[in-house]
């Protein structure tokens, strides 16, 4: 899906929300870079394949283009509504096309690398040792490799996540720390504004109680910047 308006300002706040809200559930989507009216964007993104196209209009009403679908109208929709007739409508399309559920990778790009977001057979590489080991299909074990990587991923989601307002060069800064290490957190106080020092103290204090509390459960976690968009993994346990 590309995310879509003609209003630079909206672009970048209601659309990056949109962004956010479709990649939490794992929709491939990208933010259009600044057009001024339909034809300009079509004509912008004329050799990508998009499958929807969302416009964000006046009020928060949104226009969503379903692309090489010449009978399907125009749907004007709320942000609210978009989920679910987006949940709809895919698996309409998935249904129709013959579509099975398939493992994929999914990489999500920004609009300030001007690339599309891309999806993906992950690349699977089969290293066999040169042992009398039973043979195997070779594409039932890049399924199971997929499969078990996925499921490993997921597992990921059982963290917690703490929602920050910082630059992203400061969250760059908090991604190099460990909780096992008080020195590379004074790093960072010592790099930020002296206004910023008792905020980081803050994050530090908070990170060290979500390992507190979820030590016999993961150690797995995440930072979200939303004055950016930005999100890191942190390591709970390192």
């Amino acid at each position: 899906m590309l995310v879509a308006s003609f209003d630079a300002s909206v672009l970048r706040s209601t659309g990056i929300e949109i962004l956010n809200q479709l990649w939490a559930n794992d929709i491939s989507a990208e933010l259009a870079v600044d057009s001024r009216s339909p034809e300009d964007l079509l004509s912008k993104y004329r050799d990508d394949q998009h499958y929807w196209i969302v416009i964000i209009k006046q009020d928060s009403i949104l226009k969503v283009k379903t692309m090489g679908r010449k009978e399907i109208q125009d749907a004007d929709i709320t942000i609210s509504q978009l989920l679910p007739w987006l949940t709809s409508e895919i698996r309409d399309r998935d249904q129709r096309d013959g579509i099975s559920d398939r493992v994929k990778l999914v990489r999500h790009t920004s609009q300030s690398n001007a690339s599309s977001a891309v999806e993906n057979e992950q690349e699977v590489r089969l290293l066999v040792a040169q042992t009398k080991s039973k043979k195997s299909n070779r594409r039932n074990l890049v399924e199971q490799a997929q499969v078990r990587a996925a499921s490993l991923v997921h597992s990921f989601l059982d963290g917690p996540i703490l929602v920050i307002e910082t630059t992203d060069h400061v969250l760059d800064l908090i991604k190099e720390t460990r909780l096992s290490d008080a020195d590379s957190w004074r790093k960072v106080s010592q790099s930020v504004t002296t206004a910023e020092k008792r905020y980081i103290g803050e994050i530090h204090d908070v990170m060290k109680n979500l390992a507190f509390s979820n030590k016999d459960n993961t150690r797995n976690s995440f930072i979200y910047n939303f004055r950016t968009g930005a999100c890191i993994y942190y390591d709970l346990g390192a």
